[in-house]
């Protein structure tokens, strides 16, 4: 391994007080030496900042709160290395990831860019946090490695490949990683999923904040950024058994009340049912192994409502999409 090649690890940070001191530890126990870190306090209003002075990091600071696009390139900006880490405060990563990463860049001389994995544990207890990083395990476990997208939690690339594509679109407030991702992949650019490098997700979910995360953050912005990039790609959480599982779980939705009014209808309704543990079933084989039969059992009951809500999603991004596309037209149209 070329111990030469230098890291420059950015971490934005706004409001993370619960969780950056465990990230920058876990940075600074780190059996690769050669990096530097430098962290963008994206105007916090807790004690984040406090906690990061107490480690050797460059500091930069905002003056207003921009988000997490305009905080890393900030921080890129501000960077020196060879190799730029993108990397969330609430992430731990472990004493060999960096390592790791450099093997990756080396044994891998044609790929520009990688992102790592979630550890199948978290570090929260509670049952929506164990879920969903299960979900996020699982996902990027059985995904392609060869990727379409990038990672700005765990995500490293190549400098001049970063500024050669202009870095992060700043006029998205989630998914810009996502978006980096596509441009890079049109761009002709090779992104690597590298599963063997797994870090420890430290995220706390409660029911609301996970649905809001999901349909704000993810279903709605995402379907748009499909549709105008016009990638499709049966990978990640649009694999073809997560597409056929949105409208067989508003099926089931509609088929309960008919049970009541019509008990011969429970059979359609059971054979949704077994329909939609079938289109499943390996996530909740894994879930099973991972947790055991309770947990299953709610995991699955939240899985069919995560494919009820992320439906709602992908209308309200199917029919934001439509507008854009016809105001723009229109825009167009007149000049």
């Amino acid at each position: 391994m070329n111990k030469d090649i230098f890291i420059s690890i950015i971490v934005p940070v706004y409001n993370s007080q619960e969780t950056v001191g465990d990230c920058l530890k876990s940075v600074f126990t780190s059996d690769y030496k050669n990096f530097e870190v430098v962290v963008v306090d994206d105007n916090s209003t807790d004690d984040s900042l406090n906690i990061v002075n107490l480690f050797p990091c460059k500091i930069i600071k905002t003056n207003e709160n921009a988000g997490p696009a305009a905080a890393r390139n900030k921080g890129a900006k501000a960077s020196r290395g060879n190799i730029l880490f993108f990397l969330d405060s609430d992430i731990i990563i472990e004493k060999t990831t960096l390592g790791q990463i450099v093997r990756t860049f080396e044994s891998k001389p044609d790929i520009d860019a990688l992102f790592c994995s979630y550890q199948k544990d978290t570090v929260p207890s509670n049952f929506y946090s164990q879920y969903k990083n299960l979900v996020h395990h699982y996902t990027h476990q059985n995904s392609q490695e060869d990727a379409a997208t990038f990672c700005g939690g765990f995500g490293g690339i190549k400098r001049d490949i970063f500024f050669d594509f202009g870095g992060f679109n700043e006029n998205y407030r989630s998914l810009e990683d996502m978006e980096f991702g596509y441009r890079l992949y049109q761009g002709g650019c090779k992104i690597f999923l590298n599963k063997g490098i797994r870090v420890t997700h430290c995220k706390k979910y409660t029911f609301f904040s996970l649905i809001k995360s999901d349909v704000m953050n993810r279903a709605v912005p995402w379907t748009k950024l499909m549709l105008d990039r016009r990638i499709f790609r049966s990978d990640l959480n649009v694999k073809t058994n997560n597409v056929l599982s949105v409208p067989v779980a508003f099926l089931i939705l509609f088929n309960l009340p008919l049970v009541y009014f019509l008990p011969k209808s429970a059979f359609a309704l059971l054979s949704l049912i077994g329909l939609f543990l079938l289109l499943n079933q390996k996530f909740f084989r894994f879930v099973l192994k991972e947790r055991g039969a309770k947990f299953t059992i709610k995991a699955i009951l939240m899985n069919w409502f995560s494919y009820l809500y992320s439906g709602v999603g992908l209308i309200i991004g199917l029919t934001g999409f439509t507008k854009e596309s016809y105001f723009n037209s229109g825009l167009k149209t007149k000049s």
